[in-house]
């Protein structure tokens, strides 16, 4: 799920909440969207707990899914996962982390199948929409900065070659691109590597050694 896809659930909420008793015609109207593209998302809102009213053709909703946590209404949380996607705005990845730690462990107190679908949109719209990486790619590079753990990287379209040894420093933002502060160990050389462009990432059993005089970063890939 994409981010301008969470926005426009988030849309529905409140058209349907705000105004209610109207038909699917006129709320998809109001959207800018069609009548069918508003059931599909009904039925998505449906999966995830919110419960529905149909009398007469017009539509209500009866309920909004509280999460267990301080009894939060689903409807924002969806709101901080949205919020969280733009946080890259700081340009510090650190504030990014501890919000998509701190929503991870929010979904972890959901019944199924909300929170596997929590879990999903969080990863769809902040990481592969927002940063334009792979929640597993991202995963392993938090363990290799944190573990200070020197891995092997294969760049997708061939990118440096078909793998590259990097000792990981830290994960940054650049023009909203999230960027892996590196020093790559052939090349003697401390660089930036957008995450996008990273397909696999190999752990070798090296820790990354404290260097010392290491020459500036440059623009990476």
């Amino acid at each position: 799920m994409q981010s301008h896809r969470l926005a426009r659930l988030l849309q529905i909420i409140v058209e349907v909440r705000t105004q209610p008793d109207r038909f699917p015609d006129q709320v998809a109207r109001d959207l800018g969207i069609s009548t069918r593209q508003f059931y599909y998302d009904r039925n998505q809102l449906a999966q995830m707990g919110f419960r529905f009213s149909r009398e007469r053709g017009r539509f209500t909703i009866l309920s909004d899914p509280v999460v267990t946590i301080g009894k939060l209404p689903l409807s924002e949380l969806l709101a901080f996962v949205l919020a969280t996607r733009h946080l890259f705005a700081t340009r510090d990845f650190s504030i990014v982390r501890r919000a998509l730690n701190g929503l991870y462990n929010i979904v972890n107190h959901l019944h199924e199948p909300q929170k596997e679908l929590l879990r999903s949109v969080i990863q769809d719209v902040i990481i592969r929409d927002g940063f334009g990486c792979r929640p597993d790619i991202l995963e392993d590079i938090i363990r290799a900065v944190d573990e200070k753990k020197r891995i092997l990287v294969h760049f997708r379209h061939g990118a440096s070659g078909s793998r590259t040894a990097l000792d990981p420093f830290a994960l940054c933002f650049r023009k909203s691109k999230l960027f892996l502060d590196a020093y790559a160990v052939e090349r003697k050389k401390r660089r930036r590597y957008r995450v996008g462009t990273i397909d696999k990432i190999v752990f070798t059993p090296f820790y990354r050694p404290e260097y010392s005089g290491v020459e500036g970063k440059g623009e990476g890939l």
